[in-house]
């Protein structure tokens, strides 16, 4: 309703503009929260990191976000801590690390490639 009545229902029109112009015209969709807003940007080229459940996790993990930060304040230290041009990879590696070594329950941080550089407190010990 709101892209046919506000933009004449063209989608493309919405998507036009200064990003967190856009960005805020996307969240006022229904159903539209920051993080669909930012996935949907990445993929048109934008230049935004998305968090996921993985990517808070590993990130604060490996201290690049602050242990109780929100999705906004985790989204802009990554923005903050990697280039631009990394942007649409760093979600992507992050889910896939996050996945498959840094898991939310038994990280398996014994194979881990990046153990000897990450600050955090719990790590596992080998089985």
């Amino acid at each position: 309703m709101i892209i046919a009545e506000e933009y004449s229902g063209s989608f493309i029109s919405m998507l036009k503009g200064p990003f967190n112009e856009v960005r805020d015209r996307l969240q006022k969709l229904p159903n539209v929260g920051p993080k669909t807003a930012d996935v949907l940007l990445s993929i048109l080229g934008r230049p935004t990191i998305s968090v996921d459940t993985h990517v808070d996790r590993v990130s604060k993990r490996l201290g690049l976000a602050p242990k109780k930060a929100r999705y906004e304040k985790v989204r802009s230290s990554l923005m903050g801590a990697f280039l631009g041009e990394d942007y649409r990879l760093v979600p992507m590696y992050f889910m896939a690390f996050g996945r498959k070594i840094c898991r939310a329950r038994h990280p398996l941080c014994p194979i881990c490639p990046i153990k000897n550089l990450c600050p955090y407190d719990k790590k596992t010990e080998p089985i």
